[in-house]
């Protein structure tokens, strides 16, 4: 009778201690730069365009070398710096991007759940292609997020029961949607998720230094109840802030890129990285993130683009990180092959 007792006690008393301990969970979310999955209309109908590369390999060849990454996370976004458009009379203008509607389907083989729109090749086609890239993503069950003149697009996924939410900036262009992102944000909180995720479309390109209005638009999404920031546009990989609970990356530069079918470090910059927070959650309830950087090569040969982003390791991945440290004004942790460049747990104080 008294070892059942003692033995009631002790099970008892573990059950107090795992209780106390509460029960965590980690969400993994996966961010990339700016992805174009298509080009411009002359460059289409050439050998080495985006578009030849799909053909011959599918719609899994972009996000391929990256699988470990994006195949084994929960939730993966992505900068659609492109509209998805089949109709539209063609341009002869450089700069203005599409690629065909079926290519939503390259996100669901590639793993993304999440596209932003808001960029600044949102409107490369007008109001058509801004339909079409919104219907085709919708046909393939992808979530978009994202403020413009066509529209304002927030989104959340749900794993597990907990609801993650994300909504795109796009400040200077056009006009600015300060008010609209505001409220998107306020509805996500509304809809119960505990972590929104802020894609910021600004700064200067090619320019590895951010610019001030990083800052002070990272100071107006803290006040909407952003938690993570993740910066696009400027196709060079930039630094790290960490204030008051919030990291924010300045950009990550690019990732499967179809607007440059080269990457001569003159001219395109190869170097980039992929940002991964691992999400923490203790009895359902918020409490911080750890965030590992992967330095990544844009393509895997140069000086052509085959739109095929790979890790790196070994002295090309520490090119990428002293990049990164340049424009970071606290000491990032180390990368090491294997294991990325594991930064320190931010706690979420609220």
């Amino acid at each position: 009778m008294r070892i059942f007792r003692f033995l009631l006690c002790t099970l008892l008393l573990l059950m107090i201690a795992l209780n106390a301990l509460g029960e965590t969970k980690i969400i993994t979310l996966t961010c990339t730069g700016d992805m174009l999955p298509g080009s411009n209309d002359k460059v289409k109908v050439e050998e080495y365009a985006f578009q030849r590369y799909i053909e011959k390999y599918g719609y899994g060849y972009p996000f391929e070398k990256l699988e470990s990454l994006v195949g084994n996370d929960d939730i993966t976004l992505v900068n659609l710096e492109c509209v998805l458009n089949d109709t539209a009379p063609n341009q002869t203008s450089r700069y203005r991007f599409r690629g065909p509607t079926d290519y939503a389907k390259i996100f669901t083989a590639c793993s993304i759940e999440v596209a932003n729109l808001a960029n600044n090749h949102y409107a490369d086609f007008g109001k058509e292609g801004h339909n079409s890239t919104v219907a085709a993503l919708e046909a393939e069950g992808i979530k978009y997020c994202g403020s413009t003149e066509y529209g304002n697009y927030a989104c959340f996924v749900e794993v597990d029961g907990i609801k993650i939410g994300f909504i795109g900036v796009l400040p200077l262009y056009h006009k600015d949607h300060a008010k609209e992102v505001e409220k998107l944000a306020k509805n996500l909180q509304a809809e119960g998720c505990q972590v929104i995720v802020a894609s910021l479309h600004c700064g200067t390109e090619y320019n590895e230094i951010h610019g001030n209005i990083h800052d002070s638009y990272a100071k107006k999404l803290k006040g909407y109840g952003v938690n993570i920031i993740v910066g696009n546009h400027p196709h060079v990989p930039q630094g790290v802030n960490v204030f008051d609970g919030i990291t924010q990356i300045y950009s990550l530069g690019n990732s499967s890129f179809g607007g440059n079918t080269g990457v001569d470090e003159e001219v395109h910059c190869i170097q980039s990285a992929i940002a991964q927070f691992a999400l923490h959650f203790e009895d359902g309830k918020y409490v911080g993130h750890q965030l590992t950087l992967w330095p990544i090569h844009i393509s895997g040969v140069s000086p052509e683009n085959n739109y095929q982003p790979v890790l790196v390791e070994g002295d090309a991945a520490q090119v990428v990180m002293k990049k990164i440290q340049k424009d970071t004004s606290f000491k990032l942790n180390p990368y090491v092959d294997g294991q990325g460049a594991v930064q320190d747990f931010v706690p979420w104080g609220k």
